[in-house]
Formats: structure tokens, sequence, C-alpha cells
């Protein structure tokens, strides 16, 4: 399912959860721009854009990734895999900046479908 399928406060669930690895990392919370969102029973896929807020590009500046993003070798890109438990949403892995697929393996890693992965080019 796509993020067109997710009701509006389901999908603010989904982003308020994945937010918290990035403010544990790098001590600052990322705006969202959601590129895709993917939701199979329990299990959701986000891959989005990370920006402050007001639009601007995220800053990496201060944080561990400083000089990686100062080189190229992160970007402003965030995938994240979440679960559905008794208390809501949780990031089970997540990959901040990444510059591939990161997720590839996911799928076999976490016994989830590989389907919830598929990107929808009309996102």
């Amino acid at each position: 399912m796509s993020s067109q399928g997710v009701p509006d406060a389901e999908r603010n669930a989904i982003l308020d959860a994945a937010r918290i690895p990035v403010v544990e990392e790098l001590g600052k919370p990322p705006v969202f721009v959601v590129r895709q969102l993917n939701r199979e029973g329990e299990w959701t896929f986000l891959f989005a854009d990370m920006q402050q807020a007001g639009g601007a590009p995220f800053d990496y500046g201060g944080t561990r990734k400083a000089e990686a993003a100062r080189q190229g070798f992160v970007s402003r890109s965030y995938a994240a895999l979440l679960r559905k438990g008794e208390n809501g949403w949780r990031v089970v892995e997540a990959a901040i900046g990444p510059t591939d697929a990161a997720w590839e393996g996911w799928a076999e890693k976490y016994d989830v479908p590989v389907s919830l992965f598929a990107f929808d080019p009309a996102q």
C-alpha cells in the first residue's frame, strides 16, 4: 500500500517514530518529504528526503556526519523500516543519509515481503 492509502493520523505517527533515530544520532529533527511510504500489515517502509523547518535542505553542520556531508559522502535521504506493536510504531532499521539502496537485504533480514520496498513512480 502506498502513502495514498495510509490515513493521515497513521502517517503522522509513522513519521514521528521515524524521526527518533535522526534526533538520537544527529541531535536535530528533520522534516520529511515523503517519496515512498509503503505499508503491509504491521510493517512500513519509508523513503524520504530530509529538510529543515521552512523547507531548507537538511544541514548536517555540527553533527557526527558533518565532515562526510561536506565531502559528499552523505545524502539528505532517509530510509526506515518500521513495525507496529502494542505501543505504536518503532523503527527496526534506519539509514540516515544513504548514498545507495541501504535497505537491500532488509526483506530477508526481517522476513518481510520484498514488495514492501517497491517504488511507485506515481509518488
